[in-house]
């Protein structure tokens, strides 16, 4: 491989490990706000029955209804985090290709074999996952499909007028 395509394909990979660390990061942000929000309702659910005995049967309804918002937001937040994952899986795929090109060896892994973890869980625990967020019934049609070097040409031409 001559130096200058070297030093492009390193600077690709580069990016490519920019876009990477910044998914991983919103994925951990995403975790932190998951275990906020879990707080917080278990919070407002402990006040809600120990200290709501005026409330009478609206208390059983706030309950309910902190549960079941915090319940929704869980599982969409769920479900963000693996659409990430799914497109940092392909992120590893193509830094890999470049890495074995450059290095002779694949750089990246974690989420594959997470993913590949997923999937050999058993037919009980992915449905149980499935409707809680953390195992996508179909992860090939979570994330769009990727722009063609065409399409964004075009998109640009027409940005511009």
């Amino acid at each position: 491989m001559a130096l200058e395509e070297h030093e492009r394909v390193s600077a690709v990979i580069d990016l490519r490990m920019q876009e990477y660390e910044t998914l991983r990061s919103e994925v951990i942000q995403r975790i932190a706000a998951r275990q906020q929000m879990a707080g917080y309702s278990a919070l407002m659910t402990a006040i809600a029955v120990t200290l709501g005995g005026n409330l009478g049967w609206w208390r059983y309804l706030l309950v309910a209804l902190v549960l079941l918002g915090s319940a929704l937001y869980l599982r969409d937040s769920n479900k963000g985090i693996q659409r990430i994952g799914l497109h940092l899986q392909s992120l590893e795929a193509d830094i890999n290709a470049l890495t074995i090109d450059i290095y002779g060896q694949p750089a990246l892994f974690w989420e594959s074999r997470r993913q590949e973890q997923r999937e050999r869980e058993k037919r009980t625990w992915r449905a149980v996952g499935v409707f809680g967020g953390w195992h996508l019934r179909k992860p090939s049609k979570e994330l769009p499909e990727q722009r063609t070097d065409s399409n964004i040409h075009t998109d640009a031409r027409t940005s511009n007028q």
